[in-house]
């Protein structure tokens, strides 16, 4: 019988070559199979990393340059300290000192009537600042207004618009001076417009 079979797959070449590229396969598949599973062990995906931040956290660490990241302060019971905001009046800080704004709107007989106060958070200079630079901040709040009609200081959206422009004008000002941007916000204190 044995011999039956060797001539029937000898006499039929293509059943012999049939059977030997299935047998190749199925040793082919099983060794990488096996071999993948004892060489490679699959690990879960790991988190992309960023390097400019790896090197950022680390040029923290060395001193080289300064968290932009606020630490908060804690208190002697163990709580979180939140600063509160101190407010100053520009103008200086005599009872005689000129607080308001008076400027014609551009393009229209409007005129504007204005006092703005300025915060930082409590224990900055920024009082120190507001005297010692008053003519040159003063001088910032009027090319704001000068830059602005009528229709651009309705309504609060508008109101908020020219107090961050003037606030942040302020900031730079001080940065050109090297000094730190300390001012957090500007609110009127009083705001009229009024038809001339």
């Amino acid at each position: 019988m044995f011999k039956r079979l060797i001539s029937l797959i000898t006499q039929k070449k293509y059943l012999l070559l049939f059977g030997l590229g299935l047998i190749s396969s199925t040793l082919t598949f099983l060794f990488f199979f096996f071999s993948n599973s004892l060489l490679f062990k699959f690990e879960p995906k790991k988190e992309k990393i960023d390097i400019y931040e790896v090197a950022k956290d680390e040029a923290i660490k060395l001193g080289r340059i300064e968290s932009d990241k606020e630490v908060p302060k804690i208190g002697p019971d163990g709580k979180v300290i939140v600063p509160s905001l101190t407010y100053y009046d520009i103008g200086g800080m005599g009872p005689n000192s000129n607080k308001s704004f008076v400027s014609n709107i551009s393009g229209s007989n409007n005129y504007l009537s204005m006092e703005i106060a300025f915060s930082s958070y409590e224990g900055e200079k920024l009082g120190d600042f507001l005297k010692e630079y008053d003519p040159d901040f003063r001088n910032i709040i009027m090319k704001e207004i000068e830059k602005r009609k009528t229709n651009e200081f309705l309504g609060n959206d508008n109101r908020n618009k020219f107090l961050n422009a003037i606030r942040d004008s302020m900031n730079e000002f001080l940065i050109s001076k090297e000094e730190d941007p300390i001012i957090f916000n500007a609110v009127f204190k009083t705001f009229v417009i009024k038809e001339g």
